[in-house]
């Protein structure tokens, strides 16, 4: 009776064995945080040692997420990433022997000032438990996917593809008009000042068709095997965004990147070497600091900036965050009006020389800041830190970070077929700028990534009737063609073709 119990219990031990050791990492870490918060509050920790104890939690986790994701094979992963670089990139840099003002509030301000030691050490939580709140979902529920297949999902090939030769010319063509606007109305910041008139100086035609070439080129990334392919593809693709990267414009191309090889990754099944993502990253920090200093009047970025210099001006949306919580009365009134606006964000950008007080975050904590440097184009981003601290303090962050953690866990469960892996990959990359981003903005794109599924399923139903009208035609064709004989076919065939 004993010896038959004994692989019983085993079976339940190496079952829960995964959530054990889930719950001692996430314990473990808490227990940091407890610890350093009362060391700071006692008078033993400063706000640096502070902010370097915040910056090893981040880095912690990260590793924890690359490890135990079979390589970063988890959403989780690449946006623990994010909020190390937006929210932990001037603590991190500190660590490295850079800047030792790791709080004063530089962005935009012409006149840079600090913050209380109650606001330094505020942001410092609000960082780590956040972190804490998205991988311990993420961490608990985790199990390893398979391969994708495609399935039926590869007839659709043939009809991406022929949306994306159609679409790759128009969409060339109108980042290179863009660029040229942009060339002659005063450079990146353009974007901001004068949306409306760039959008306008291209056909409504163009803008509608440009559309399809990022759903057709993510499609064909999704169920493309062949790598020759897709490699082409992909070059393409990156070759006719090069307009868009000389403006100075990096955040979007570069989370599609992030996005595209955690696609490849779940794709191939196999777990990702660390040396490839270093490259990846040291390679994506090289190219960010050489874009930026194609913007015009630049000044937080060279072509020569060294990493950790780029790792620290990324990082100043710690600001944002130390701002919103320092000016808690100013801001939280109106945080529920800047939420509904985000909704529309995707649709209807932010113009800099229309703004209206408590519609726009960023556009708010931009105007406190610097409102002539807002009115030139410049702003200071957004964080979902701060929004999420504002509508409901530090439990509001708590929750909203366990939320991004559940939904981070149903992306990678998604993640098991074709369908849920376009959606991702046309989704993921606005969920990673949120650390310096708003918290609904991801939402919006949502409700644009839905309208592009919608006119690829009216094209598709288009091409196929296109193809069966084409195919009856063929066959009616065939039947009326006069039939000869056997002996003249013969006879034919020996004289070449004449009777």
């Amino acid at each position: 009776m004993n010896s038959s119990r004994v692989p019983v219990g085993t079976a339940e031990f190496h079952v829960s064995s995964p959530k054990f050791g889930a719950g001692l990492e996430v314990l473990g870490h808490l227990t940091i945080v407890v610890a350093a918060a009362l060391g700071f509050f006692m008078g033993w920790l400063s706000c640096n040692q502070a902010a370097v104890v915040t910056a090893v939690l981040l880095l912690s986790l990260t590793g924890l997420a690359w490890h135990r994701f079979d390589g970063g094979r988890h959403p989780c992963f690449f946006f623990l990433c994010m909020l190390t670089l937006f929210q932990g990139g001037r603590l991190i840099a500190y660590g490295a022997g850079g800047d030792t003002e790791i709080f004063r509030v530089t962005l935009m301000t012409s006149e840079p000032f600090d913050v209380s030691r109650n606001v330094a050490a505020s942001t410092l939580l609000l960082i780590a438990l956040s972190a804490i709140c998205i991988y311990a979902p993420c961490r608990w529920h985790y199990r390893p996917l398979s391969p994708v297949r495609n399935g039926s999902f590869a007839r659709f090939l043939p009809y991406l593809y022929f949306l994306f030769c159609l679409s790759v010319p128009v969409q060339l063509y109108k980042n290179f008009c863009y660029y040229q606007y942009a060339q002659d109305h005063g450079g990146y910041l353009v974007i901001f000042i004068d949306h409306g008139g760039m959008a306008a100086s291209i056909p409504a035609a163009v803008r509608a068709i440009s559309l399809i070439s990022l759903p057709a080129f993510v499609g064909i990334f999704v169920l493309e095997q062949r790598k020759r392919f897709l490699r082409i593809a992909t070059a393409v693709y990156f070759a006719i965004a090069a307009p868009i990267l000389l403006m100075g414009s990096r955040g979007g191309i570069f989370s599609l990147v992030l996005s595209l090889w955690y696609l490849a990754k779940v794709k191939s099944g196999l777990r990702a070497r660390l040396y490839s993502a270093g490259l990846l990253g040291a390679g994506l920090v090289l190219a960010g600091s050489l874009i930026g200093s194609f913007r015009a009047g630049n000044v937080e970025s060279s072509a020569l900036a060294v990493p950790s210099q780029f790792i620290a001006s990324q990082g100043a949306s710690l600001n944002i965050t130390e701002v919103a919580i320092a000016f808690r009365g100013r801001f939280a009134p109106h945080i529920f009006s800047n939420l509904a606006d985000e909704l529309r964000s995707a649709f209807f950008p932010t113009d800099h020389m229309a703004y209206v007080a408590g519609k726009n975050f960023d556009a708010d904590v931009s105007m406190f800041l610097n409102p002539a440097a807002y009115q030139m184009g410049n702003g200071s981003g957004s964080s979902y830190l701060a929004e999420a601290y504002l509508a409901g303090g530090l439990w509001g962050v708590a929750i909203v970070s366990a939320l991004l953690g559940a939904l981070f866990h149903a992306v990678h469960v998604c993640a098991r077929n074709p369908l849920g892996l376009f959606l991702i990959a046309m989704i993921l990359p606005d969920v990673l700028l949120m650390p310096r981003g708003g918290l609904l903005d991801w939402v919006s794109a949502a409700l644009r990534v839905g309208l592009s599924l919608l006119l690829l399923l009216t094209g598709w139903y288009f091409y196929q009737a296109v193809g069966r009208i084409g195919r009856i035609l063929s066959e009616t064709n065939c039947r009326r063609a006069p039939k000869l004989p056997p002996q003249r076919l013969a006879i034919e065939g020996l004289l070449g073709g004449n009777p």
